[in-house]
């Protein structure tokens, strides 16, 4: 090294930087078990959706025609991506989620009648709680990840 070529940061700064990054990546991991528990809500969404349809279907001698199989195929799907959506937008995606399982309860309600309001509610308040939860983690996981 030159007399003209300096040391671009003394060691005590790089330490410093070292260990925001250090404390930032700990927050970041922190963040992600919230999301994995809404990851895991969106996809036992999607199998309970699937279950609860094939349950409802065939307690009722419904037939599964290629349109309500293809609107099953679609809801679940639904749940699914989402879920994978988390990995992103985990906010965005679990938001996204608890409007989308209130509109279907509520499309169940106005199809089935007052019958689908407590149909399986501790399983639907369960998911809605476990998304809900996500929430907070999912907002500062993004939060984090914009300001590193």
């Amino acid at each position: 090294m030159s007399k003209h070529q300096t040391d671009p940061a003394p060691k005590s700064e790089n330490e410093i930087a070292d260990y925001y990054d250090g404390v930032k990546k700990l927050e970041i991991k922190g963040y992600e078990t919230g999301i994995k528990k809404a990851r895991t809500a969106l996809f036992v969404t999607a199998g309970l959706l699937l279950l609860g349809e094939i349950i409802s279907g065939s307690t009722i001698d419904f037939a599964f025609t290629p349109l309500m199989i293809g609107i099953i195929v679609f809801e679940v799907g639904i749940f699914i991506a989402l879920a994978l959506w988390t990995k992103t937008k985990p906010y965005t995606a679990i938001i996204t989620g608890i409007i989308i399982f209130i509109l279907l309860w509520g499309a169940s309600i106005a199809l089935l009648g007052g019958k689908a309001v407590y149909s399986g509610i501790i399983v639907k308040i369960i998911i809605i709680i476990n998304l809900i939860s996500a929430l907070k983690p999912a907002k500062a996981w993004e939060d984090a990840k914009k300001n590193s």
